[in-house]
């Protein structure tokens, strides 16, 4: 017989402490806490989702004028806007 299984003979044979009683109420209160922050986090995320989809929609809805009409840009043109010579070329 292993040292183990004494010692498991051993605690087997001790009374059980009182305490125990007290930890599933603990321990059911804490997943009832916990359940209560994950509603409102849930909540939360909704809410902050909604509003930012209504203000997009809002402040999408109050832009006026005619859209950007899109520039072609060649990348091997003399005239391309985005070339390091004209990025680096300062006129004063």
């Amino acid at each position: 017989m292993s040292e183990l299984d004494s010692s498991l003979r051993q605690l087997a044979s001790l009374p059980v402490p009182a305490g125990l009683e007290l930890i599933d109420d603990a321990i059911i209160a804490g997943f009832a806490a916990q359940r209560r922050e994950a509603s409102f986090g849930k909540r939360a995320t909704f809410l902050a989702g909604a509003f930012a989809l209504l203000l997009g929609l809002t402040t999408g809805g109050l832009v006026t004028g005619p859209p950007a009409q899109a520039q072609g840009i060649a990348p091997f043109a003399s005239d391309n806007p985005l070339a390091p010579s004209n990025l680096l070329d300062v006129h004063p």
